[in-house]
């Protein structure tokens, strides 16, 4: 049986997919002609987001040079690899079932909600991976690693899923994942948005009289560390190391900076170290960004003057493909919203943001009255990312969106269960926002329609239902006799 995590480290996890046969492997590449990303566009096509292998790329071309990679890419593509990571075994009888696999590492997730944070654990730098190889000064060169310019539209090469550690006046550390434009051997952009916590944590130093701000990025975290500083679990004002370590269910082994008392994790593939002048601001972008979209190129951001580079022995490059691939593991944030909201929405049983729909919210509740739904979607209106929030019953798997739209189609009336919002917060890389940060947006009641809500007086049962009724066993059966056809 292939172990599961959660892992320790990027090379624990990369060994496990590999062990489970979804690794796809290209000897090179030539990225000058933007071969891996028409590759990556094919191959999600063909798949779909939740079923697309990982891919490793060992040479590749870029401006007109062949450097040595890896590169890794849509590692956290599959709702099997989603499994693994979590600690869930893939089902024995259908492995290949992804969202199947997605959805038993929410219910382990679940299970053990509410996490508690973790201390980290420090190590020395001699114990610690990421400091086999010491770059200083005009030893740096960040340009002659196989960082990638993924569209013929961005703006330069980018490192696209480098974690930023900003230690707040205060202390408080934060870890938080934002693009970053190459701009020189020993210069990289820093682009959090407005309002961010990598965008408060320098702004306080601004503010409290600082030049600079001592900073680190990280790259190649294990999986866990990653998605906490991918996503919003932890509240701000939180440390995402701590929270990573009470979803792992042990300590994060961290290391010191060597430029700065920074604490950051000792497993991961590359540490960054540098200042970021809080002073002087600098164009940046465009770059392709989540909705498919190009983003828009910002007029004036921070950028970050490289000290130290650290890093492992042939360092693994991950490579987000943003807008194209699935970035990082989400059921540990899905399981910890969950269980949130359900403090003060009890009849909530479910919250999905399919990433390959992005701008949509799936909610699934149990409902008891009338325009409950409606009622329920209305107190999401805090969320900029659900622009179109559909409301269905328990019984639909919001993890299928070929479920949540065939419901639409067969439960909702536009009249009377919609509603719109006509003047909300939005998610500020909307392409289709007049004003980035504001957006309106409609709620759909897709439940069963009561006769108080203008639904038939009679609902008809779905027609799998029936099937199931009369044979409980039968799709357990027919998976076990002939899912090796299926």
């Amino acid at each position: 049986m292939i172990g599961t995590g959660p892992y320790n480290s990027l090379r624990e996890y990369l060994t496990a997919v590999e062990a489970h046969g979804k690794l796809i492997k290209i000897d090179e590449i030539d990225q000058d002609a933007y071969e891996l990303t028409g590759f990556m566009y094919k191959l999600i096509d063909k798949y779909g987001w939740l079923d697309a292998p990982a891919v490793l790329v060992e040479k590749v071309k870029v401006s007109g040079e062949w450097m040595e990679g890896p590169i890794l890419i849509n590692q956290y593509g599959m709702g099997g690899h989603e499994a693994l990571v979590v600690g869930v075994p893939l089902d024995e009888i259908d492995p290949e079932d992804h969202i199947l696999n997605y959805k038993k590492s929410l219910q382990k997730m679940l299970s053990e909600m509410p996490i508690e944070p973790m201390k980290t654990k420090e190590v020395k730098a001699s114990d610690a991976p990421s400091k086999e190889v010491v770059l200083k000064g005009d030893e740096i060169d960040i340009l002659s690693f196989p960082f990638i310019q993924t569209n013929p539209a961005d703006n330069g090469r980018f490192i696209n899923t480098g974690n930023l550690i900003t230690i707040d006046p205060d202390g408080g550390r934060n870890v938080g994942t934002y693009r970053m434009q190459i701009k020189g051997p020993r210069k990289i952009g820093i682009s959090p948005e407005k309002n961010q916590d990598g965008w408060k944590a320098l702004m306080a130093h601004k503010e409290k009289g600082a030049s600079h701000a001592n900073v680190a990025v990280v790259l190649g975290s294990d999986p866990i560390v990653f998605a906490m500083s991918s996503s919003k679990t932890a509240r701000s004002g939180q440390d995402e190391l701590e929270i990573a370590g009470g979803f792992k269910g042990e300590s994060v082994e961290v290391v010191k900076c060597e430029d700065s008392d920074i604490m950051v994790p000792a497993n991961v593939e590359m540490i960054i170290e540098g200042e970021i002048p809080l002073d002087d601001f600098e164009e940046e972008g465009p770059f392709g960004e989540m909705y498919g979209y190009m983003g828009l190129p910002h007029e004036s951001t921070f950028y970050m003057n490289i000290k130290t580079v650290t890093h492992r022995k042939n360092p693994i490059v991950v490579n987000q493909f943003t807008g194209v691939t699935r970035g990082f593991v989400t059921s540990p944030g899905e399981a910890a919203s969950v269980k949130g909201f359900q403090k003060f929405m009890p009849e909530l049983r479910g919250f999905h943001i399919p990433i390959d729909h992005v701008g949509f919210l799936f909610i699934s509740i149990e409902k008891t009255k009338p325009h409950q739904a409606l009622e329920i979607a209305e107190k999401f209106n805090f969320l900029p990312i659900g622009k179109i929030v559909v409301v269905v019953d328990e019984d639909v798997n919001i993890h299928s969106t070929k479920e949540v739209f065939q419901t639409v189609g067969a439960r909702w009336q536009p009249f009377p269960g919609a509603k719109t919002i006509e003047d909300g917060p939005g998610f500020f890389l909307d392409p289709s926002a007049k004003n980035r940060g504001k957006s309106s947006r409609i709620l759909i009641d897709a439940t069963r329609q009561l006769p108080e809500e203008n639904g038939p007086d009679v609902y008809p049962k779905l027609n799998r239902e029936h099937l199931v009724e009369h044979d409980p066993e039968i799709l357990e059966l027919v998976k076990e006799k002939w899912g090796h056809l299926i």
